[in-house]
C-alpha cells in the first residue's frame, strides 16, 4: 500500500500543476511555444546606394524585431542581374525556410521557382515587383499603372503642345517597369498633342540613363519631357537636363525618392515624382508572412499607396515625412 501511495501522490501533483498551468495559458491568452519562424526575403537588390531598398529593408527589420521572428534579407548586387537572383532563390528553397518574401526581377523567369516553392509547401508573398502566376498568396505594392497615369496626367498639364516624350525605364520584364510604362502611355498615347518617340531601357545603371537622355536631348530638339521610371532613371536623366543646361527646356518626371531626386525636385530639374510608402512595404510584407503561417489568406493585391510630389506640395508636412523616411 505504500508502495502505491509513493506512486499515486506525485501523479496527482502533476496532473494539478499542469491543469494550473492551462488554466493560466487560457485566461490570459499567453500561447504555447511555436515552431520559430524564419522569413527570407529575396530583393531585387541588396544595394545600399539604392534609398528605396535600404527604407523597405530598415521597415523588415523593425516588424521582425517586434515580431519576434528570424529574418534573413538576401539579393544580388545590381538589380539587373536576374541569373543572380534565380541562383538565389534555388538556394533560398532548398534551405525550407517558412515563407519567402520575394521581390522578382523578372515576372515570367521567376515563376518557375515559385512553383517549386509552392510545391514543397513554402508560401510566398511577392513584393514590389511581382510575378506571372496566382501561386503567391499576395503582392504587396503600389498600383502601378495608377500611380504612373497620376504622373502622366500631371505631366500632361504642364508639357507644352506639339512635344515629343521619351520614356526612360529601367529593367525590361520587370513588374514596376511594365506597369509604369503602361500606365502613362494609357495617358500620353491618347493625346495628340504629344508624340512619345520610345521607351528606352537603362538596365537599372545610372551612366545609362545619363547616357540616353544626353543622347535623345541632342538627336530630338523638339523632346520637351523624360519621364523616368524609376529612382535610377530619373537621377541619370537629372544630370543630363542640367549638364546640358536643358532646365526649363526639357521636363523631367518620375519614380521614387532618394536626397539626390529631392535636390533635383527644389533645384527645378525635377518637375513631379511619385513617391511609393517603402516603409509600408517592407513592414506588412513581414507582418502578412507570419498571418499567412497563422491560416488567414489575402486578396491577391495589397495596395501600399502611393503620392505624386510636387513643387507645390513638396514642403507640407505629411510628404516631407514620406521624403525623409530616415529622419525623425
Amino acid at each position: 500500500m505504500k508502495r502505491r501511495t509513493v506512486f499515486i501522490v506525485p501523479a496527482i501533483l502533476l496532473f494539478l500543476l499542469f491543469t494550473g498551468i492551462f488554466i493560466i495559458l487560457y485566461f490570459t491568452q499567453t500561447p504555447f511555444p511555436q515552431k520559430e519562424i524564419r522569413v527570407v526575403a529575396v530583393l531585387k537588390t541588396i544595394d545600399t546606394n539604392m534609398e528605396f531598398w535600404e527604407v523597405v529593408k530598415t521597415a523588415m527589420r523593425m516588424a521582425a524585431n517586434e515580431l519576434g521572428i528570424g529574418l534573413e534579407i538576401v539579393g544580388p548586387p545590381d538589380e539587373s542581374d536576374i541569373e543572380s537572383q534565380i541562383r538565389i532563390m534555388e538556394a533560398v528553397i532548398q534551405q525550407k525556410p517558412s515563407v519567402i518574401i520575394l521581390a522578382a526581377t523578372d515576372r515570367e523567369r521567376l515563376v518557375p521557382l515559385v512553383e517549386k516553392a509552392h510545391h514543397q509547401r513554402i508560401p510566398v508573398i511577392t513584393l514590389d515587383s511581382g510575378v506571372k502566376s496566382p501561386l503567391p498568396r499576395t503582392f504587396v505594392a503600389t498600383n502601378n499603372v495608377e500611380a504612373a497615369r497620376e504622373l502622366a496626367r500631371y505631366a500632361q498639364n504642364h508639357i507644352p503642345p506639339e512635344s515629343m516624350v521619351a520614356i526612360v525605364n529601367h529593367i525590361p520584364g520587370a513588374t514596376t517597369a511594365i506597369e509604369r510604362e503602361q500606365g502613362v502611355r494609357s495617358i500620353l498615347e491618347k493625346d495628340p498633342r504629344f508624340t512619345i518617340i520610345g521607351t528606352y531601357f537603362t538596365d537599372n545603371f545610372e551612366e545609362n540613363a545619363y547616357t540616353i537622355a544626353r543622347s535623345l536631348m541632342n538627336q530630338y530638339p523638339r523632346l520637351r519631357a523624360l519621364l523616368a521610371m524609376n529612382e535610377v532613371s530619373v537621377i541619370g536623366c537629372a544630370r543630363a537636363i542640367r549638364d546640358l543646361e536643358k532646365k526649363g527646356k526639357v521636363q523631367l518626371y518620375g519614380f521614387d525618392n532618394s536626397l539626390v531626386e529631392v535636390q533635383f525636385l527644389e533645384e527645378g530639374v525635377l518637375n513631379a515624382t511619385v513617391i511609393q510608402r517603402p516603409f509600408t512595404m517592407g513592414y506588412l510584407s513581414v507582418q502578412i508572412a507570419v498571418d499567412v503561417l497563422r491560416g488567414k489568406t489575402f486578396p491577391s493585391f495589397t495596395d501600399t499607396g502611393s503620392v505624386l510630389i510636387t513643387p507645390e506640395n513638396m514642403y507640407y508636412p505629411e510628404h516631407q515625412k514620406l521624403l525623409f523616411p530616415f529622419v525623425k
